[in-house]
């Protein structure tokens, strides 16, 4: 998909461009604030990222604003090798662990988010396998396109529960919205 190209493109100029990274960092931030507020993450959150490319900003970013333990999967093992470098180049490799892997084969057992990025394809097929390994109470944050940008991602078909709560995005930015799904139970439920 040509958007995923571009993003993609995007992000390998930035994990080699610390201006470009800079500048490309100013997209994401106002986006991960609001999904740490939604999901109220804290620090002894144990956090999995679906889908974090050549430049993993959101794993970053979840890190730096919570200071959460982040594991990031990819299932391209060039992304998963760049990250890795920049994660060390930042020096964030004891906070920030890269893992080539489908995110539909994804053992997510002891995380307690879970985050899907936009791009995560093909997403009702993670969010299964989320459902079926994740534990009960676990948070799942899941990325989606603005209305006129649905064909150009992989779409979430549905998810066998409701979504709890969710946060819109300023109209500068590919995300419409981030969804807040609880396994099992309410949003309140979820948290006792």
């Amino acid at each position: 998909m040509l958007i995923t190209a571009l993003t993609q493109k995007i992000e390998w100029i930035a994990n080699r461009s610390r201006l470009f990274y800079l500048l490309t960092n100013l997209y994401y931030k106002n986006i991960i604030k609001r999904e740490v507020r939604l999901a109220e993450i804290k620090p002894s959150d144990q956090i999995l990222c679906i889908g974090g490319g050549p430049c993993p900003y959101t794993a970053i970013m979840l890190h730096r604003l919570t200071g959460a333990a982040v594991t990031v999967v990819d299932n391209s093992a060039a992304c998963v090798k760049q990250s890795a470098k920049l994660i060390k180049r930042l020096g964030l490799e004891r906070a920030i662990r890269i893992v080539c892997c489908e995110g539909e084969e994804i053992d997510c057992e002891g995380f307690t988010v879970i985050h899907l990025a936009l791009q995560v394809s093909p997403k009702g097929k993670v969010l299964k396998n989320l459902l079926a390994r994740a534990g009960s109470g676990v948070k799942i944050l899941v990325r989606l396109p603005k209305e006129c940008l649905k064909g150009c991602y992989c779409g979430l078909e549905s998810c066998p529960f409701p979504c709890q709560r969710y946060v819109e995005h300023t109209p500068f930015t590919n995300v419409g919205n981030t969804a807040l799904y609880i396994k099992e139970g309410l949003y309140g439920e979820a948290q006792a």
